[in-house]
């Protein structure tokens, strides 16, 4: 598996609004768990919009759902 900096070729890749719908943050929150390498963007647009991997997203969801329910 690749690390969470790399993109695997084909790799699905979200847009900000798409990774916080799925995790259900908001921008602000995006942004805090980028600064803090919680979730790092692959790759980014000129005017730096993150693009964040799906298998990165889900990983970092299914953590949070279960810090939640432990």
């Amino acid at each position: 598996m690749p690390k969470r900096s790399e993109r695997a070729p084909g790799e699905k890749l979200l847009r900000p609004i798409e990774v916080q719908a799925l995790l259900g943050i908001g921008a602000t929150t995006l942004w805090n768990y980028r600064k803090a390498g919680v979730l790092k963007p692959v790759q980014c647009t000129a005017g730096g919009h993150g693009r964040y991997r799906e298998a990165d997203v889900l990983a970092l969801k299914a953590e949070l759902v279960e810090a939640v329910a432990s």
